[in-house]
């Protein structure tokens, strides 16, 4: 058995759903210099900046750009993850949130800090037009409480 960072304790209280899962795994190019290789069971950072998400045997999921809640397992309300870009045929948010998301999942442990995550998921949202607004919440609002080592 591997000893992998744990991810870090999440208290969510209701019901809040993933809608994604990728079944195998993501790679993402952040252009991140880093002193250490991070590696945990569901995220790997190379010293080189190369991020990956780890799908594993169960497939990795998340529930994109939060908060959204189910409502009677009928219909998903919550913060849109935009419509389809053409380009990927995913959601505007889908790539984005996936590694914003694996990274706060570590935001305690992971060698980067959190202005460089958010700045990332601004990067990654690319063309979408909502980008600012999306970045202006997950940097004030996302992780709050989390404390990170070394930053």
């Amino acid at each position: 058995m591997t000893n992998w960072p744990e991810p870090r304790d999440i208290v969510r209280t209701g019901n809040f759903p993933y809608v994604f899962k990728i079944e195998e795994d993501f790679v993402y190019e952040s252009g991140w210099q880093i002193d250490q290789h991070f590696a945990s069971q569901w995220l790997d950072i190379s010293t080189n900046g190369t991020i990956t998400i780890k799908a594993n045997e169960t497939g990795y999921a998340w529930d994109g750009c939060t908060p959204k809640w189910s409502v009677l397992n009928l219909v998903i309300i919550g913060t849109p993850d935009g419509h389809i870009d053409y380009r990927t045929m995913k959601p505007f948010c889908f790539y984005a949130s996936l590694v914003h998301d694996a990274l706060y999942q570590y935001l305690d442990s992971v060698p980067v800090s959190k202005k460089d995550i958010d700045l990332l998921f601004l990067e990654m949202l690319g063309d979408f037009k909502l980008r600012k607004l999306y970045y202006f919440f997950v940097k004030h609002f996302g992780g709050r409480g989390v404390v990170q080592r070394g930053f």
